[in-house]
Order: C-alpha cells, then sequence, then structure tokens
C-alpha cells in the first residue's frame, strides 16, 4: 500500500517537474520570437510601465499555456511526430491564425497597427509553435508510444454525410455562440462599443441589425472562422484518450484559454477595460463553444451506422 502511494506521489512530482520545464520553454520561445519580429516602432508604442507588466505576465501565460498543451499531450493517445504535428495545429491555429486574422479584419484595431505589424504576429506564431511542439513532446516523454493508451480509437468514424452536416452545424453554432456572447458579454463593456465605433441598441435582434447593415460580411467571415474552430475541436477529439466528459472539457478549456491567454499582455493599441471585456467574453464564449461543438460530433443519430466508404480518413 505505501509502495503504491509512493509511486504516485512519484508520477505527481514527475509530471510537475515536466510542466515546469514546459513552462519555461514556452516562456524562452515566447521572448524569442517576439525579439525576432517585433519592430523598434511598436516597441515604442509601450510604456515603461506596459513593457514591465509584460514581463510579470509572462510566468502566468507559460504556465497556463504549459498546463493546457501538456494536459492534451499527456491525455493523448498518439506520440512522437503525430502529437507533435497535433500540438502544432492546436497552438498555432488558435494563438496566434484564429486571433489575428480576426484582427485582421476589423478597422478599428488594424488600422492603427504599424505597417508589416501584422505580418510578423503570423511569423512569431509559427517561430513558437513549431519548435515549442516538437520541445514538448520530448520533454514530456511522449517519443514513444504508451502501451496503456491504444493508438486508434473509433471516435468520429461517421459516414461522409454525417461529416458534411455536423461541420456545417458547429460552423452555424460558432457564429449563434460568436454573437450572443459578443453582445450579452462584450458589448455590454463600458466604452467597448464606442471603441469600435458603434452603440448598443438596447437589444440582441437590434444588435444583428446592425451587424447585418453595416458589416454584412462579418457573419460570413465568422462561419468561416467557425470551420476551422471545429476542424481543431475534432483534432483534440480524435487524439483524447479520455471519456466523453473528460474530452468535452478538455476542448472548451484548451478553446478559452488559448484564445483569450494573449489578452493578459498589456496592448498598446486596445485600453486595458476593453481587453477584459474582450477577454471575459472569449474565454466564457469559447468555453461553452467547445463543450457543444464535442457534444454535437460525439452524438450518434438513431440508426447510426458505422462509417464506411468514402468516410474522411481518421485523424
Amino acid at each position: 500500500m505505501q509502495s503504491s502511494i509512493l509511486s504516485v506521489y512519484k508520477r505527481l512530482i514527475m509530471i510537475t517537474l515536466r510542466l515546469a520545464v514546459l513552462a519555461v520553454t514556452f516562456i524562452v520561445l515566447l521572448a524569442v520570437a517576439g525579439s525576432l519580429t517585433t519592430s523598434p516602432e511598436l516597441t515604442a508604442r509601450f510604456t515603461p510601465e506596459q513593457q514591465a507588466q509584460s514581463v510579470t505576465v509572462l510566468p502566468l501565460v507559460g504556465l497556463i499555456m504549459s498546463s493546457c498543451l501538456g494536459y492534451l499531450a499527456f491525455r493523448s493517445r498518439w506520440h512522437s511526430w503525430r502529437l507533435a504535428s497535433a500540438l502544432f495545429i492546436v497552438l498555432y491555429g488558435i494563438y496566434t491564425f484564429l486571433s489575428q486574422i480576426e484582427t485582421a479584419v476589423f478597422p478599428a484595431v488594424a488600422d492603427q497597427l504599424p505597417e508589416g505589424i501584422l505580418r510578423g504576429f503570423f511569423v512569431s506564431g509559427l517561430i513558437l509553435a513549431a519548435p515549442f511542439s516538437l520541445l514538448a513532446v520530448w520533454i514530456l516523454g511522449k517519443t514513444r508510444k504508451d502501451s496503456s493508451i491504444p493508438e486508434v480509437g473509433d471516435r468520429l468514424q461517421m459516414p461522409l454525410a454525417e461529416w458534411l452536416w455536423k461541420l456545417a452545424a458547429a460552423a452555424v453554432l460558432y457564429v449563434i455562440v460568436y454573437f450572443i456572447f459578443g453582445y450579452y458579454v462584450a458589448w455590454r463593456t463600458p466604452n467597448l462599443p464606442e471603441f469600435y465605433g458603434g452603440s448598443d441598441p438596447g437589444s440582441f435582434i437590434g444588435q444583428l441589425g446592425s451587424v447585418v447593415r453595416d458589416t454584412a460580411w462579418l457573419p460570413f467571415f465568422q462561419i468561416f472562422r467557425g470551420f476551422i474552430w471545429a476542424a481543431i475541436g475534432c483534432l483534440i477529439i480524435r487524439m483524447h484518450a479520455g471519456k466523453a466528459w473528460e474530452i468535452a472539457l478538455a476542448v472548451g478549456i484548451t478553446f478559452a484559454a488559448l484564445i483569450s491567454v494573449g489578452l493578459l499582455f498589456p496592448n498598446p493599441f486596445m485600453p486595458p477595460e476593453i481587453a477584459r471585456g474582450h477577454a471575459l467574453e472569449l474565454s466564457s464564449s469559447m468555453l461553452v463553444y467547445g463543450i457543444l461543438l464535442t457534444i454535437l460530433m460525439l452524438w450518434k443519430p438513431a440508426g447510426h451506422m458505422p462509417a464506411g466508404k468514402g468516410v474522411p480518413p481518421a485523424l
């Protein structure tokens, strides 16, 4: 009995040490990526207080990112290059790509950025995500197959027609969640509507009317983002070795953490109260969406048959 308890303690200590090393690795790579891609013009926009705050926030960001991605790696069916590729897609896809493509389409933010800065964000994300994903597999001891975890599962095995309607539903579901939380959380933040050149019409329906009138392209753009979110969610579902409830929480927490953690850093282009409003909006909405997405993708309709010919290959 004592030996088994001692074994558990040793394993917990080893996991903690590995995650600590992973957090330091993330911090170092983030600092390197930033130093290689941040122009002097952008650096000059930060006040001394904001620069000091950035340094203070780094350990917290490293802890959040290493915990989320480390957990996914530990609970993954996969190992080696396959796992590293999955971690890269999750990290770069959410933390950089899905975040920055939205920055690019909103003039209130994009028009304030010096020329070439947005391109630098995408490059910086690559410099961070590629080596981090590879090193994470090595640091966490996932270079070899774990015989106690089956590498192949039957999740997300479905006919092509089911894939198509579920992905379409997932994209529409994202748009619904996006606009509900956008209005009831973000748009209720003091001064946020004015920051984007808008106003609160006093109702959700009125806000949708304003969106259709002033930015008719936005719902279609968010549908595009919804498909990307759904694809990344399916990747996590497929790689995860846990039960359905654990996977739902894993997808939701990963979505929420990776999309909002960047807002912990001070932003010379966005007032602190606006950043806090978006952080609350993104973390809450993506937690809900990640859970709902998992339920949708794992739900088996009545008369569900095993996947057959024409089904997309397993992730």
